[in-house]
């Protein structure tokens, strides 16, 4: 027995009658509000939502304007002209989005993480903001719920900025320090990609050393704490942290002014993958390789500050190996042509203030202060990252956005790796989201993964050791990936209270064990690999958006920034011939009806689809407790506990339309990527069922609250059943 249509019409709640347009959604259909109940997130009727998504998109880090950003590419003037550029059609144009958002919403990755670095709203100087571009997201965004697309903002950095080797930060930022962009390469202040590579160059994951050179180090180090650490430094009689604060602040705040009334935003992240810089290391002499990456050329900090004044510097230069991920292979010099990283009239920032200076002896740069950045100059009290510098800016970030619109999320991400901050009573909690990101940075880095042996680099980094921080088999990487999963998990619930996590950033590069995919079209070391990270985060029941949608993605360049290839659809996957092409223009009334007629297009593109796309509930009626998808054989088992009175009761006072039917309706996304037209078998403990293909949704209704739990089993049926294609149990 199915739930009618006039049954979930015929409600005793009051609500908007537009609200109740959900009762034929999809599974994957974000058009209800959405808000959250503990550590759950909640639509209007008190189910409760496991989203999950993808971002959108990796080359948005870069400008469209002057030319394309592709950090492959380099242009003495275009590229240093950090001012007059422009980030319109990031990440597609508008006349494509209907193609790539009816592809999102057919793959059932719905919750949109949308890249909007600062460098795109500011980059012409401080408090000048692209309106231009703020037109095109807005107008975007407008578009997101005809697709049943839910978006939370982004602001994205890596390494600070783009002329440091990553994105983010406008280029002005570096001026109104002191710093001088030009110099970075001879100096080593940072490995820009567009300016460093050499042709062929085979070194794969360098971007990340920027977070030990002078360039983003210094950034970082004066944006959260450069009132403490660097009060001599001015900028027009401001104090750099106050300019470099109040800006980002106030662009940020400006664009949720700009975007406010657009239904599919739930709010804004604070900052991407944020980093300490300088602050908290209680020795300048080295840097710690364990929570560091040394790789490539890998100047000590005291050696970054002498290059980056003009003082030449024999240098380590680190390759891959193992057990260790680098060694030291050899030394170079660098900057021999005594290039100054600080512009005319500056000098270095950190010797301005006594943390280094030069021998009168020797002529040698030594350090005066080893343990400068790990306690309060004046005070010399031991800083906290966290509870001195990050939380305060948080808190001010999340009122600035949320004096906008006080519903809206505040999503907070810890530092890369690191355990999240506590919240504190004196700390802003309200709408306060966990997000942290989670890789397999061992096969991210070698870029290799073939099912036989994994490693948790988790328990490496906090003193395990290799044997038994290693996993053998598919089965063991779903252990090990799980494990890791849960204790960040567990680690947020624990220091930020009972708030909803989403992992914001999860993936693969798909240019593994060195690109055999791309030459043999066999992705299936891909989709084992990813299988066994969606299968660590479906399990702990989190809400993700994978990394990443990249519509510029192909085989030469993968997402064309800095080497990375982690898009799940691709340029280079090219159609079918007898493909249909996709309507621009759509009514959204046949949206659903577009999806059935071009699923095999919509298709087009895709990379390990197998593992990316699987069932999932969206829409919980109850408490979910197992959510699993056996790849291998086609079954997804959903166990949950159905809301008790008292806590009908509970969602009642705290206003969700607990008398609704939708509030025992379960959804269940079935793809049918995997599941068309091939028979099913539904089994359930408890309740009715009803399977829609069109909408590639099970639906599943429980009338009965004295159940201690319900399971719900879909599986394929490999034989043809005798009875009915689909069995009730």
């Amino acid at each position: 027995m199915t739930v009618t249509q006039d049954e979930l019409y015929n409600h005793d709640d009051k609500q908007d009658h537009t609200d109740m347009k959900s009762a034929s959604c999809n599974a994957q259909d974000w058009r209800t509000p959405i808000r959250h109940s503990g550590r759950w997130f909640k639509d209007n009727y008190g189910r409760t939502l496991l989203m999950r998504g993808i971002n959108l998109g990796g080359s948005s880090k870069l400008p469209t304007y002057p030319y394309s950003g592709s950090t492959h590419l380099y242009d003495e003037k275009l590229f240093w002209d950090h001012r007059g550029v422009s980030f319109v059609n990031r990440p597609f144009p508008l006349e494509d989005a209907h193609e790539h958002f009816s592809r999102l919403r057919a793959w059932g990755l719905t919750f949109i993480r949308l890249i909007v670095t600062w460098e795109s709203l500011e980059h012409s100087g401080p408090g000048i903001y692209d309106e231009a571009y703020i037109d095109y997201l807005r107008q975007l965004i407008e578009m997101m719920p005809a697709y049943g697309l839910k978006c939370l903002i982004d602001p994205h950095q890596d390494t600070w900025s783009r002329f440091s080797g990553g994105s983010g930060a406008p280029g002005w930022t570096f001026e109104v320090a002191g710093m001088n962009m030009r110099s970075f390469k001879e100096t080593g202040a940072a490995y820009v990609h567009n300016t460093n590579v050499v042709p062929g160059d085979p070194l794969p994951m360098v971007w990340p050393t920027n977070y030990t050179k002078l360039a983003a180090c210094t950034m970082f180090t004066l944006f959260f704490a450069g009132d403490t650490f660097a009060p001599k430094r001015l900028y027009e009689g401001q104090t750099i942290q106050k300019l470099l604060n109040t800006s980002f602040i106030n662009a940020y705040q400006h664009l949720a002014t700009r975007l406010l009334g657009l239904e599919a935003i739930m709010g804004f992240e604070v900052m991407n993958e944020p980093h300490p810089g300088y602050i908290g290391l209680n020795s300048l002499k080295e840097f710690d390789p364990i929570s560091n990456l040394i790789f490539g050329d890998s100047p000590t900090p005291l050696q970054s500050f002498a290059l980056g004044s003009g003082i030449p510097q024999t240098v380590g230069v680190y390759i891959k190996s193992w057990p260790f991920p680098t060694k030291r292979s050899h030394d170079r010099v660098i900057n021999e042509s005594k290039t100054s990283a600080w512009i005319d009239g500056q000098s270095c920032v950190w010797k301005e203030h006594n943390v280094w200076g030069v021998n009168k002896s020797t002529g040698e740069p030594e350090l005066l202060d080893s343990a400068y950045f790990s306690k309060h100059p004046s005070t010399g009290v031991k800083v906290d990252f966290y509870k001195d510098f990050y939380m305060p800016f948080v808190n001010s970030y999340a009122k600035a956005i949320q004096s906008v619109k006080s519903d809206w999320y505040c999503f907070v991400e810890p530092l890369a790796n690191e355990k999240s901050p506590v919240l504190t009573e004196t700390d802003h909690h309200h709408n306060m989201v966990f997000a942290p990101h989670w890789y397999d940075l061992n096969c991210v880095f070698y870029k290799k993964f073939d099912g036989r042996m994994t490693h948790d680099v988790q328990s490496l980094q906090n003193g395990g050791n290799v044997l038994t921080s290693t996993y053998f088999g598919r089965k063991g990487a779903k252990k090990n990936y799980r494990g890791q999963i849960r204790n960040i998990r567990e680690n947020g619930l624990k220091s930020m209270g009972e708030k909803p996590c989403v992992l914001g950033e999860v993936g693969i590069p798909m240019d593994l064990n060195q690109k055999i995919g791309f030459e043999t079209g066999d992705y299936t070391s891909h989709i084992h690999f990813l299988d066994a990270v969606i299968y660590a985060l479906e399990t702990n029941l989190v809400n993700f958006t994978l990394w990443n949608y990249d519509v510029c993605n192909d085989h030469e360049f993968g997402d064309h920034w800095n080497g990375e290839n982690f898009s799940l659809y691709s340029n280079a996957i090219q159609p079918s011939s007898d493909a249909k092409s996709c309507p621009l223009n759509i009514s959204p009334s046949a949206i659903e009806t577009a999806e059935n007629d071009l699923h095999d297009q919509l298709h087009e593109g895709g990379r390990a689809l197998d593992a990316a796309l699987r069932p999932y509930a969206s829409k919980v009626a109850g408490t979910p407790e197992t959510s699993e998808f056996d790849m291998d054989n086609l079954e997804y088992t959903l166990i949950f506990k159905p809301f008790t009175e008292h806590e009908i009761e509970r969602l009642k006072k705290e206003g969700y339309y607990t008398s609704n039917p939708l509030f025992k309706r379960t959804e269940i996304f079935v793809p049918n990527h995997h599941f068309r037209n091939i028979q099913i078998s539904v089994q359930v403990t408890h309740g009715d069922w009803d399977y829609v293909p069109e909408k590639q949704t099970l639906y599943h209704f429980c009338r009965e609250t004295t159940h201690t739990s319900v399971t719900i089993q879909l599986k394929a049926v490999k034989e043809k059943p005798t009875d009915s294609p689909c069995t009730i149990m």
